[in-house]
């Protein structure tokens, strides 16, 4: 699933691309991605709108129009965004703005679990899914972290995945943060020290802002617009790296199961008595 660097990579790769242009038609050959309303209602709210900027919250990509509308798109597995010169529909293109020049946005996702979603923008902050959400890591801050984790029993693993504590982590990120900050990532969150706390948060934000600047992580399926890869997965120190040595200690990279989700550690750098 995309994670935050990768939502704000095809961000600024659509700004690039789609932002003054007006929404002549929306097509669909599959309208089960809209959400909360029907297809010809979606159309109608967006149609002769021109889009005036896009944003994104944590992993929402959000789509401001000229109408007072916002469009919510959440790429979820591996949804994904392509432009063309006039209307056509690749493989797994399901979605298709079409604009007044005749040029188009697709949304392709071979998974079908993207979604979109309209939003009046004065609404856009106070109902859900964008309500709940907890701040990035840029914006949180410390103890408020600290005072959310400190009497849970949830692996700190699980805890950096709850986008309602912290946002726009995913489970590339979260190991690499625990990496980072040598803390073993089944160890409970309550725990963690503040002073623990305090590295998680400035780690994530190092190991997010450098791989905003290298576009994301390509593994799996993620590319950003027109199909174009990031580079931070050969910057990865331990996700994805079972059995390779570790770049600290040479220690084997392990493989285990936290919180659902394939985690990768170093036994040694990240022993749960570092701290």
């Amino acid at each position: 699933m995309p994670e935050l660097p990768e939502v704000i990579t095809v961000v600024n790769a659509l700004k690039t691309e789609v932002i003054g242009k007006k929404i002549k038609n929306v097509l669909a050959r599959d309208s089960n991605f809209i959400k909360e309303i029907n297809f010809f209602d979606f159309q109608k709210s967006i149609v002769n709108a021109t889009i005036i900027d896009i944003q994104n919250r944590a992993k929402h990509i959000l789509i401001f129009l000229d109408n007072r509308k916002v469009i919510l798109s959440h790429l979820r597995m591996n949804g994904k965004y392509f432009t063309y010169k006039s209307p056509q529909w690749g493989k797994y293109d399901y979605i298709s703005f079409v604009f007044s020049d005749n040029s188009v946005l697709n949304y392709n996702d071979s998974r079908k679990f993207g979604t979109f979603m309209i939003r009046d923008v004065e609404l856009l902050f106070k109902t859900k899914p964008l309500k709940d959400l907890a701040p990035e890591p840029f914006f949180i801050k410390v103890d408020d972290f600290y005072q959310k984790i400190r009497k849970s029993s949830r692996s700190i693993k699980a805890i950096l995945l709850d986008q309602k504590i912290i946002s726009g982590l995913g489970n590339i990120y979260a190991d690499e943060v625990c990496f980072a900050t040598k803390i073993f990532p089944g160890k409970a969150a309550k725990l963690i020290s503040r002073k623990e706390a305090e590295l998680i948060i400035d780690f994530s934000k190092k190991i997010l802002q450098e791989s905003i600047k290298l576009g994301g992580s390509s593994i799996s399926s993620y590319t950003s617009l027109n199909a174009k890869e990031g580079k931070f997965q050969n910057f990865l120190k331990v996700h994805t790296k079972q059995n390779f040595p570790c770049s600290n200690c040479q220690t084997k990279i392990l493989k285990t199961v936290i919180a659902g989700r394939g985690t990768y550690f170093c036994p040694f750098c990240q022993k749960l008595d570092n701290f």
